[in-house]
């Protein structure tokens, strides 16, 4: 299939499952936090808004998607490695538990796979300047709440999204029905728990909090405190924070105010997706050009 065949295909397909898996999962959450907010209750316009800005980042995001899948696809013929082959099947076969185990790998091991990547991009976006202009429109809700979770600018999408499915296609040979099983199984968790991690309910799991990203774990990531700053960047588990020591673990009482004091939250889909592009392409390039006076001088010298 062509590329513009599938983008076409995958675009048809696109808005009746976008708007079933963004919006509708979303009602139990939004009910929650309006019973039982961890701060100030999130507004319908604060929901409308982020709803607004994740449709059409899927939008936008969508040939990208497509084309890391295409390329990723040619190069294999040209890697000096071969993709490592693997199956679920294979954990299917264990006695007794092979049932219960198999769909679980499904879930666990794209969900890790995710999680290492994720968690050293997300951590270059709070370090590297032109990839926080993208990254503020997250930051910046500032009464976080489930719908947050897609409150992402498409720029931002495309650094992180594209390299992942890119890279792992790179890697791993996975039949193409166990892939989409995987992929429909862990997603189908992820987009659930992100959205639960994200919300506004106070709520407290401490026996959950160093396994999974809790509410609150999240909330201190949001935090507009800058004692919080800098913690708790994985997106699903949090073994990635303690291993590499950015864990912060929440206190009793800890369900801090979130935003960006110094940054303005847009009000508008237009100020949401243009201007955080416009502003990183222009960081991008004073970086471009600190980087070339450095070596011109270092080549005089």
């Amino acid at each position: 299939m062509t590329f513009a065949a599938e983008l076409s295909r995958g675009l048809k397909a696109l808005f009746p499952w976008v708007f079933v898996w963004t919006v509708l999962p979303l009602i139990p959450f939004i009910l929650l936090e309006q019973v039982r907010p961890a701060g100030d209750r999130p507004r319908w316009r604060d929901y409308a808004l982020n709803i607004l800005i994740s449709l059409s980042t899927s939008v936008l995001m969508w040939p990208v998607g497509v084309a890391a899948g295409f390329v990723s696809r040619a190069l294999r013929g040209h890697l000096p490695w071969k993709p490592l082959a693997f199956s679920f099947a294979r954990i299917g076969h264990v006695p007794w538990l092979g049932r219960v185990l198999e769909p679980l790998a499904m879930v666990l091991v794209p969900l890790f796979l995710h999680d290492l990547w994720f968690y050293w991009a997300h951590r270059l976006e709070h370090k590297v300047p032109f990839l926080w202009e993208l990254h503020k429109l997250h930051h910046s809700d500032e009464r976080m709440n489930c719908s947050t979770f897609g409150r992402n600018q498409f720029g931002q999408e495309i650094w992180t999204a594209f390299f992942s499915m890119f890279t792992l296609g790179l890697l791993v040979d996975l039949d193409l029905r166990e892939a989409g099983r995987a992929a429909y199984l862990s997603n189908a968790f992820f987009m659930g728990w992100t959205m639960f991690c994200h919300s506004a309910i106070r709520v407290r799991l401490p026996w959950l909090d160093a396994v999974l990203v809790t509410p609150q774990v999240h909330r201190l990531h949001h935090s507009a405190d800058p004692a919080h700053h800098d913690t708790n960047f994985a997106d699903v588990l949090p073994i990635f924070d303690i291993l590499f020591g950015s864990y912060r673990r929440p206190g009793p009482a800890e369900f801090p105010a979130t935003g960006l004091p110094d940054v303005p939250a847009p009000r508008s889909l237009w100020a949401a997706q243009v201007p955080p592009l416009a502003a990183s392409t222009i960081s991008l390039r004073a970086w471009a050009r600190r980087r070339s006076s450095i070596v011109q001088t270092d080549d005089r010298g």
